[in-house]
């Protein structure tokens, strides 16, 4: 059996690096979109699951706890389908080679 070539793995390995490297940024330019109460909120999640923005009908600010309810709703829809969106895209760029969920955790963007 053959042992592996060290200068093919280092090499290997960095270009997974600059692949995580390209995946950071693709992330930073993602936006995930979340909603509840039939949009009265709405939320956006960068791929990177940092809130960027969040819109609530003025019609509804009069009920606190349904606000309240409502926003945890849409945060957590949006940031879920952040996660979605940043799985694919890790996916992409480690071409099967990684597990994603792993790369996610690596990353502070896993549960």
């Amino acid at each position: 059996m053959a042992m592996p070539n060290f200068g093919d793995m280092m090499k290997q390995i960095q270009q997974a690096g600059e692949k995580m490297q390209d995946v950071q940024k693709q992330l930073e330019k993602l936006v995930a979109h979340g909603e509840a109460g039939g949009g009265m909120v709405k939320a956006s999640v960068s791929g990177k699951q940092k809130l960027l923005t969040l819109s609530i009908d003025p019609e509804i600010l009069d009920d606190v706890e349904m606000v309240q309810d409502l926003v945890l709703a849409a945060v957590n829809n949006a940031l879920e389908e952040s996660g979605k969106l940043a799985q694919e895209e890790i996916s992409k760029a480690a071409g099967g080679m990684m597990n994603p969920a792993d790369l996610l955790k690596n990353l502070n963007l896993g549960k």
